[in-house]
Parts: C-alpha cells; structure tokens; sequence
C-alpha cells in the first residue's frame, strides 16, 4: 500500500509538471487527487521540493527507460554488421522524428536541476545509467566486429544521447536552420561514430 500510495503521488506530481511546470504542482491538489492525508506525501518526499525533485527525475528516467528498451530489443533481433546498422539508423530516424516532446521534457529537467544538486545528482546517476545499459547491449555487436573498430562505447554512447537531445535547439529555436538538414548530418555523425562510414 505505501509504495502504490508513493508510485500514485508521483505520477500525478508527473502530470502536473508535464502541463504547466513546477509551478502547476500543488500540494493540496495531489493529496486530493490521491486520496491521502499530508503526512503520507511528506512521508515519501519530505517536501513539496522533494516531491518537485522525484517528480522530475521520474520524467527524465521514464521515456529514455523505454527508448532504451526498445534500442535492446531491436539489436537482439540482428544477425550481421549490416542488420544492425540498419535497426539502430531505424531508431535514429525514429528518434528525431518522434521524441520531440522528451527531449523538451529532458531539456527541462535539467535545467531545473540549476542549483537543486539533489536532482544535478540524480540526472547524472540517470545518464550513467543509460550509458550503461546501452554499453551492455552493443558490447557483443563490438565484440563481433559490427561496430567500428576501436570505439569507446561509453563515450560513444554519452555523445550520442547528448546529440540527439539536441535537437531542441531545432524544434525550439528561430528555426534559422533546415530540420531536414540537422537530421541528415545527425544521421551521418551517427553511423560514421559507431560505423566509420
């Protein structure tokens, strides 16, 4: 019961913040909407800030949770150097055509995080985390020589995140550049870091 009362009051802390910000969250309407009494939210979180802070992380962690999943599944599929390319180029293009609105959310979890180390914290556990989990899964697929030789997965891979989350730049900014062309040289950078072509 305490961690379905936990896993209810961060998904609508959650929801709050994914419609209007921090600022949208309020006590009193979580605890309504939860069916619960202030000391169980203060139990779990402490304070309205420290609900504030697992309710962002758990925004940050939840998508990429499932991008990376999806990644996992995809390269279990693969049999050749060809055929993983092919599946993570599909995930790319699928990226950058359709995670607009988690980029903007991740975008915003960090910068949420300026002067909350609580949260600088754990956005950084987070990304370890991603890192890792994507090392594990393409580790065999460099050990069987279908990555370029020579690369630094980990390091690879933490670009790559990063690179991808960057494309708020395009989807939020003046768009004095052409998408089409960002996603294109993303593309490129792409298979020439973990293809070399």
């Amino acid at each position: 019961m305490a961690e379905d009362n936990r896993t209810r009051i961060l998904d609508l802390a959650v929801a709050a913040i994914d419609a209007g910000g921090e600022a949208q969250l309020r006590v009193t309407h979580i605890i309504a909407e939860a069916g619960i009494t202030p000391p169980v939210l203060y139990y779990h979180f402490g304070s309205r800030d420290g609900l504030v802070i697992a309710a962002q992380i758990e925004r940050y962690v939840r998508q990429t949770k499932s991008d990376v999943a999806a990644i996992g599944r995809g390269v279990a599929k693969c049999s050749s150097a060809e055929e993983l390319r092919t599946a993570l180029v599909i995930t790319w293009k699928r990226s950058l055509a359709q995670r607009a609105e988690s980029r903007w959310r991740r975008t915003n979890v960090i910068g949420s995080a300026y002067a909350r180390p609580e949260l600088v914290s754990a956005v950084a556990k987070a990304q370890d985390e991603i890192v890792a989990e994507l090392t594990r899964i393409l580790e065999p697929c460099r050990d069987r020589g279908w990555l370029r030789p020579g690369i630094d997965l980990p390091s690879t891979i933490a670009w790559h995140h990063s690179l991808l989350i960057g494309r708020v730049h395009m989807e939020h900014g003046q768009q004095e550049g052409d998408p089409a062309e960002w996603d294109r040289l993303t593309l490129d950078a792409l298979c020439q870091a973990f293809f070399g072509s």
